[in-house]
């Protein structure tokens, strides 16, 4: 019922409440009790409660055992409290951040009743901006009915970085890393005097990132800039803008890339794409094609000399897994189209979806993970053969060597096997994760199958089993050590094939 005022009654909002808590509790009538069930139960309640505005409700549970055998009778017992707004927002601990950085990351606003939700993603947003140590949000005051929030931030000492280091992998060959990168950048905050460029002040506060970064190597050499800015003109739009130089040696040619890119992306927050994050890319680059073979292939010769490659690229991801760089459990979605005009016209379809679940968990707070992939793509149109799909190495299909599977062509009776590249892709695979030794050392067994076609469609299937090792160095950012062994089970007489893989990335 409701009262004169449109309101409805106490009777009804504890109806609604206890059928919104029936969906959240695991334990079920009938089912097998768990004491991390329980746990986890009491915590889903209280975020229930604290949607709703009751930020101060307690959660308790006793357990009556029935007169029936192996029965136990569980009650839940909830002390409201008060539903409360929000009122002031102060946030304290940015001495050098600017306040609308941490600001803007907050999903919840003024007047507004408070939402205890809300408030751990709030928290979990202004952590992936990867510029606090810490972050805790808390409601202060003692007013009847609302509460100022206090958002006390941690900033990072370290956001300015100038890294030295190196890698080798069965990918890339050789090569090194220098690196200069400002994760909390201000292009509009130059140094007013010496002192402040001495002492760092200068440039930064702003969130914004800026990145040189060059990287000389045996087989591949890249120099690129990079500028980030997340929210373009206080707007909840990102700005990234790139410019580089790229050289790589193939078996078949010299490639050289010499270009820049412009992206604008957005996180949906509300509506039919809530939850996801899209992005627009335009591409522009010199692709430079020489030290063909004596005999090549007709598509490589087409290309030799210069070539003007101009694209627009549309991403949409959606990403439910905890760790970027080492996800246990959720899933993550990617959809892409690429769309050239100018000088070449195709359209790259791509789709991708990963998955990971959590199998088990040791004594040592260490998880053993499953991991499923797929993913396809398909060209229509005369793409040239440096943006046709290839498959093989890491990342890809292991086996195999870098880019060992391909469709083939030649010049009449001579090399007939150099590698060309096809309009569709289609590849899947299956990982085991599991510790060894502390958190530093996992062991993994995988499969991973999948083709290159020329045209659409699958003629031919490959597939490979095996198993590694995976070493974590704990320094700026987790750098994994990969050691892979895998021996193909279906393949081609044309593809090469790789017995083991690795990757090391050293950063000091």
């Amino acid at each position: 019922k409701h009262d004169k005022g449109g309101r409805s009654s106490g009777v009804e909002r504890l109806i609604r409440i206890f059928r919104q808590l029936q969906t959240s509790i695991q334990l079920k009538p009938g089912e097998c009790f768990r004491q991390d069930w329980l746990l986890k139960d009491l915590d889903a309640i209280k975020m229930k409660y604290g949607e709703i505005g009751y930020i101060y409700a307690t959660v308790s549970a006793s357990r009556v055992f029935s007169e029936q055998p192996a029965h136990v009778n569980l009650m839940f017992q909830i002390a409201e409290g008060s539903s409360f707004t929000v009122g002031r927002i102060v946030v304290r601990g940015n001495s050098l951040t600017q306040d609308k950085v941490v600001r803007r990351e907050l999903e919840f606003y003024p007047e507004e009743q408070f939402n205890a939700r809300s408030i751990k993603e709030s928290e979990q947003n202004i952590r992936d901006t990867g510029l606090f140590e810490d972050v805790k949000i808390s409601p202060v005051g003692d007013k009847a009915d609302s509460r100022d929030v206090l958002v006390d931030v941690a900033e990072k000492q370290k956001t300015v970085m100038f890294l030295i280091g190196g890698g080798v992998s069965s990918n890339t060959g050789l090569a090194g890393n220098l690196t200069f990168e400002s994760r909390n950048f201000d292009l509009f905050k130059p140094p007013r005097n010496w002192s402040e460029f001495i002492h760092g002040r200068a440039y930064r506060g702003a969130g914004q990132l800026f990145r040189i970064q060059a990287a000389p190597g045996t087989e591949y050499s890249s120099f690129r800039i990079d500028f980030q800015e997340r929210y373009l003109l206080d707007q909840p739009i990102s700005l990234g803008t790139s410019a580089y130089l790229f050289q790589r040696k193939r078996e078949e040619y010299s490639e050289q890339r010499v270009g820049g890119l412009v992206s604008f992306g957005k996180r949906f927050k509300e509506g039919f794409l809530k939850g996801w994050s899209g992005e627009i890319a335009f591409r522009g680059e010199d692709v430079k094609i020489d030290d063909l073979k004596f005999f090549p292939a007709k598509d490589i010769a087409e290309v030799k000399g210069h070539n003007l490659l101009t694209t627009v690229k549309g991403t949409l991801i959606y990403n439910r897994t905890d760790s970027l760089f080492f996800p246990t459990k959720g899933d993550k979605w990617t959809f892409s189209h690429e769309q050239a005009v100018g000088e070449f016209g195709y359209g790259k379809t791509e789709a991708a979806y990963d998955w990971f679940k959590t199998l088990h968990v040791d004594e040592e707070d260490r998880p053993s993970v499953l991991g499923l992939r797929a993913d396809g793509g398909y060209i229509a149109g005369d793409a040239p053969v440096f943006e046709r799909f290839y498959a093989g190495g890491i990342g890809s299909l292991r086996g195999f060597e870098f880019r060992g599977i391909s469709p083939r062509q030649g010049w009449g009776p001579f090399s007939t096997d150099q590698r060309v590249g096809g309009n569709s892709r289609v590849l899947t695979g299956a990982e085991y994760s599991f510790p060894i030794w502390t958190k530093l050392l996992r062991g993994v067994m995988f499969s991973d199958m999948g083709t290159v076609e020329k045209d659409f469609g699958i003629h031919s299937w490959r597939a490979s089993v095996g198993f590694g090792l995976r070493l974590y160095v704990d320094a700026v950012t987790p750098i994994p050590f990969e050691f892979n062994f895998a021996v193909p089970v279906l393949k081609d007489d044309e593809d090469d094939t790789q017995l083991f893989s690795f990757a090391i990335g050293i950063t000091f």
